[in-house]
């Protein structure tokens, strides 16, 4: 058995020499130069303006303050001189260029290559990307015109699929060299398909049988993502996570989703609780405070009840997801039942709107309104209601989200202060009271400045630091949402969240893991795993579903966030949980048994 054994490897071995040999030939290297003798049907051309290459404020204004500096439904091109990274937000899509082709595609915050440009997209822009870009496009800019047209050929697939087929076979060798007794016959069987489909396609193409080609390098890359998604293997004991917006009706429609997930082998459901400043439940607190108790379309019965019985009867976990400091982006003029329209006083304000007379909501956090970290009501109001989640359900965790100040420019891009926020009246009037001046007044240079931003630390500390006494005894989890690049979340959110894990107030970290690259993945985690040490655990929070990227990419994360100390996997999020990433999860990643 152990010569039949290695004699497959060999074989395997040959097999992948042989696609290696393909995809770096001079056939294939120039593949994607169009042929005179193409048929126009195989080849997919699409072009589009580009709205800014390397954005500022001042070059590109509709965008100066979105994250990137990019604009709703904009394309923006980023090359090596705007940044090492996009800076953009996860409502978007990335596509990074490695010379003139498409290499690999990334939900927000690319790493810019250094030999390439990244494609990015919002909105309409987003969309086009999705459905005229692939990996092995070519890509020209017309920097005269602003146009950006892309070329998909029959190679492109075969390149797709050749890169696939390249990352099954080394995550296997991989596990075979450090995982005693890694089981790979599965994964093993895909890739000898996915290669001989992939042979089948270079000599279709060769032939000029450009249409059976490219239909047999999809066989080829359908046959390389299984063999990927059966290649990295499960572990035990880890954590499995999902963030979830109810929008079941009723308890079958729970029941349902529930059941869908345990079979992936997801058990920790992050319920959206409090949201846009909402409950799911009837809160006794909410009407208390003359607030609207209870979101409309959950009025005449307790979801949130519904949700942990039914998911404790299969051995599910209910943690509750909970929008701190944010609560929503309708118009709250509409609305006198609005927490901000009964407490205008509770608004956050920027410092370029520190004395308007109404709450602003923040551009750059989707027109949303944010609460004042540093008023005393708004802490008591929010520890109130957290403490009525704790009393009256059984549930199993707190996911403290939005635990932050809006987010403003980093310190290096001008008009950082203007962006900004914490200018509201009680702050102002406390820190002066300390300090002896408004912090309107201050700018970058003032040696106060270093105070006014510990202050609004200090503020977000504050209500972490009362968690604790909000669970009491309880057997409840306490996690925090965080994002990765301490230095520069410290500043723009005002997020100091290493405090937190050395002064014990929380036991999980959940950072938001925006990128579809598996490699700034794990970077992330390694710097979370650094500063927190080991009081906390971390949860990574993957964003490919959202981003609509590849279960391919996210089983790469998972493997790569696992290698950096992560102990378990939140998804982002069940809506988009689609069900490619559902086979892809449950063929072995996530498998229990």
């Amino acid at each position: 058995m152990k010569n039949i054994a290695k004699l497959n490897l060999f074989i395997i071995f040959l097999m992948t020499l042989l696609v290696l040999w393909a995809i770096s030939s001079p056939v294939l290297a120039q593949a994607m130069v169009l042929r005179e003798n193409e048929s126009n049907q195989c080849i997919k051309t699409s072009r589009i303006k580009i709205n800014s290459i390397n954005p500022t404020p001042e070059t590109n204004p509709l965008g100066a303050y979105y994250p990137g500096f990019r604009g709703n439904n904009q394309l923006v091109i980023y090359t090596p001189a705007f940044g090492e990274y996009t800076n953009t937000n996860e409502f978007g899509k990335e596509a990074i260029v490695i010379g003139d082709k498409v290499f690999a595609f990334c939900g927000s915050n690319c790493y810019v290559p250094k030999n390439g440009f990244i494609i990015s997209g919002h909105g309409t822009a987003k969309k086009w990307i999705n459905e005229r870009l692939m990996e092995g496009a070519i890509v020209k800019i017309s920097p005269n015109t602003m146009m950006l047209e892309s070329i998909i050929t029959p190679e492109s697939y075969l390149y797709k699929a050749g890169q696939r087929i390249n990352e099954a076979k080394k995550v296997i060798m991989d596990y075979k060299r450090t995982l005693p007794g890694y089981q790979s016959k599965i994964s093993e069987n895909y890739l000898n398909q996915a290669i001989q489909k992939y042979n089948e396609a270079r000599y279709m193409l060769d032939k000029s049988q450009y249409e059976t080609g490219r239909d047999l390098s999809n066989n080829a890359l359908q046959m390389a993502d299984m063999s990927f998604y059966y290649a990295v293997p499960a572990v035990q004991n880890e954590f499995h996570g999902v963030w979830l917006r109810p929008t079941e009706k009723n308890q079958t429609e729970i029941t349902k989703t529930l059941d869908r997930l345990k079979k992936t082998g997801i058990d920790n459901i992050f319920l959206e609780t409090y949201y846009q400043g909402y409950t799911i439940f009837p809160s006794a607190t909410m009407a208390t405070y003359g607030i609207k108790e209870q979101r409309p379309e959950f009025e005449g019965w307790d979801p949130l009840q519904v949700w942990v019985n039914e998911a404790h009867k299969r051995n599910m976990k209910i943690q509750v997801w909970f929008q701190t400091f944010y609560v929503g982006n309708e118009n709250i003029s509409r609305n006198s039942k609005h927490t901000l329209s009964v407490y205008p006083e509770w608004a956050n304000y920027q410092r370029k709107n520190a004395d308007s007379k109404k709450p602003m909501p923040s551009i750059s956090e989707h027109n949303g309104y944010f609460l004042d970290p540093a008023n005393p009501n708004v802490q008591k109001f929010l520890t109130a209601l957290l403490l009525e989640i704790t009393t009256n359900y059984n549930i199993d965790g707190l996911n403290i989200d939005y635990i932050r100040y809006p987010k403003s420019l980093s310190q290096n891009f001008s008009g950082y202060l203007d962006t900004t926020w914490g200018y509201t009246a009680f702050a102002r009037a406390e820190f002066k009271s300390l300090y002896g001046k408004d912090p309107v007044e201050l700018e970058l240079s003032d040696p106060l400045m270093s105070k006014w931003v510990a202050y609004r630390q200090d503020k977000v500390t504050d209500f972490v630091s009362k968690l604790r006494s909000i669970v009491g005894s309880k057997n409840i989890m306490i996690s925090t949402v965080i994002f990765p690049g301490h230095q520069d979340t410290a500043t723009t959110k005002l997020q100091n969240w290493s405090a937190w894990a050395q002064k014990g107030y929380i036991d999980a970290f959940t950072p938001l893991i925006m990128s579809s690259d598996k490699y700034m993945a794990g970077t992330s985690i390694r710097e979370i795993r650094s500063l927190a040490g080991n009081n906390v655990c971390i949860y990574s929070g993957l964003f490919e579903p959202f981003t609509a990227g590849s279960p391919a990419d996210l089983i790469g994360q998972i493997a790569s966030v696992r290698q950096e100390g992560s102990s378990g996997i939140i998804l982002f999020d069940n809506a988009h949980l689609g069900e490619d990433f559902i086979t892809a999860l449950g063929a072995r990643i996530l498998r229990k048994d």
